[in-house]
């Protein structure tokens, strides 16, 4: 179990990655919960989304990413692009395996939308996060 051995993460592929986080939403709760083709995506490799008086919709890209393999600020710009196309979405998340690059989170270009409008997931708040569903 990956909350066991976090190590134990980086030798899931991508796309099972992507499964599982899709899991997670459903687990959670949200009442739509797509998965997007391996290719062709747009971006978005999940999109959940929960119904109701405060019905949001969130984009989550999935970057499956070995030890020391950051996610760059260029990627993550690149999810708030896919957030501004798509009106109806409420908040991107960037989630990893890995680690953000230094920096990311005083990025004047990506600072304002912290922690209303984008989310990013590391490695270990990943973990947590699927720790916190085992126990449910």
């Amino acid at each position: 179990m990956i909350v066991a051995d976090p190590t134990a993460m980086h030798q899931i592929n991508p796309r099972k990655w992507e499964e599982m986080i899709a899991g997670w939403y459903k687990e959670y709760g949200f009442d739509e919960v797509t998965l997007t083709p391996a290719s062709g995506d747009r971006g978005r490799d999940v999109i959940a989304v929960k119904h109701g008086a405060l019905s949001v919709r969130i984009l989550d890209q999935v970057k499956a990413y070995k030890p020391g393999h950051l996610v760059t600020a260029n990627d993550v710009r690149a999810l708030l692009g896919v957030l501004a196309g798509d009106r109806a979405a409420t908040k991107g998340l960037v989630t990893t395996t890995s680690e953000f690059a230094p920096g990311i989170d005083t990025d004047p270009s990506i600072a304002p939308f912290v922690p209303t409008r984008l989310e990013m997931v590391n490695g270990a708040e990943l973990v947590r996060r699927l720790g916190d569903l085992s126990k449910k």
